[in-house]
């Protein structure tokens, strides 16, 4: 079956990837972290509002493959609403953050189909006035990589790290909250998935059908490797709150079944790819707390594998500058997409 031609699944992919009648069983959490179940409420819900966690919903496994090209973008953007509103709403634009590369200001992460709808959406968004002609502004510096090379995707790989700083610290310090040890085992048992459920009986109401079909078709999404197990992540996705993100491309001489092992264990790497950019055939996006642990890791591994490991190329995001974007637009923006598709066949 090809739940992404069926207008049933698109509809229940909607509810679940948005995170809409998913829930916390609050009183399954407080059992397993062996507190009240109001102490439980409270401090998951301060956990949402003060965005150290984001709500639970199905990750959208699917994307990586309707969506190959990856596209990094340096770019001269204006400070200005126009732009800040494209930033947040246009469904190509996975995060956008300030930054200082020579004449660009802003770093924009993009998925696409393939080269074509990205050339067209780059001229639609100038034709369409979403941004300033390109005639004021220094040309983008632009590198394309293919998601299908991934070959680690790991939003939750921090919690090993944050456990370690639990244990040597007794508390660990996220958003600018001091999270104690109940804190962390809740953040530790959402982030795995642990206590998170649908409502099957809301979301059946939300579509006209019964909950027993819901069931299944969840059950069918999941085996079929659609989407996942429903989580908790942080609200970057990719790092933890208040962690600066590193996007590092290596260039690898030798040994790079080695090195590919080393980073799929590293708790500060959510995400690696391999790629051919110039001399460099491996990225990744790495957070850090501070960018000297950042410095002090890279030194580490470029030790560890001198005589493999040439040249590096380093783009640094500091915490303080990310727009405010929902990672799940790009997700969302396709399945609504292939929604409207389904509607115009059915005419």
């Amino acid at each position: 079956m090809n739940h992404l031609e069926d207008e049933f699944s698109l509809r229940l992919l909607r509810h679940l990837v948005s995170g809409d009648g998913v829930k916390v069983n609050i009183n399954s959490l407080a059992k397993q972290v062996d507190i009240h179940r109001s102490t439980a409420s409270s401090r998951v819900n301060a956990l949402f509002d003060n965005r150290i966690l984001d709500r639970p919903r199905y990750p959208f496994l699917h994307l990586f493959q309707e969506y190959p090209l990856l596209v990094i973008a340096l770019a001269d953007i204006p400070r200005t609403t126009q732009a800040t509103e494209f930033f947040k709403e246009d469904s190509h634009i996975f995060a956008a953050y300030t930054c200082r590369e020579g004449p660009y200001n802003t770093l924009l992460i993009e998925f696409f189909k393939d080269m074509e709808s990205y050339h067209s959406w780059r001229e639609t968004i100038v034709n369409e006035q979403k941004l300033p002609s390109r005639e004021n502004r220094a040309t983008a510096e632009v590198y394309i990589f293919s998601n299908k090379l991934g070959f680690k995707y790991d939003p939750s790989c921090f919690i090993q790290h944050l456990k370690n700083e639990m244990r040597n610290n007794k508390k660990i310090m996220l958003s600018g909250h001091k999270l104690d040890k109940k804190d962390f085992q809740i953040i530790e048992l959402l982030m795995k998935g642990e206590n998170v459920y649908p409502n099957d009986t809301y979301i059946a109401k939300e579509n006209g059908t019964n909950r027993k079909k819901v069931q299944r078709r969840i059950s069918t999404l999941i085996s079929d490797r659609v989407i996942d197990e429903p989580k908790c992540y942080f609200p970057d996705l990719l790092t933890p709150p208040k962690y600066n993100l590193i996007l590092t491309m290596f260039e690898l001489k030798s040994k790079k079944p080695q090195v590919k092992k080393d980073l799929l264990k590293n708790n500060h790497i959510p995400r690696a790819l391999e790629s051919s950019i110039g001399r460099y055939n491996i990225l990744t996006f790495s957070a850090f707390p501070t960018i000297d642990d950042f410095f002090e890791w890279a030194d580490a591994l470029a030790n560890r594998y001198h005589d493999s490991i040439g040249a590096m190329s380093n783009i640094i995001l500091s915490s303080k500058t990310p727009h405010t974007i929902n990672p799940q637009k790009v997700s969302i923006g396709f399945i609504e997409n292939k929604l409207q598709e389904c509607k115009i066949k059915s005419k």
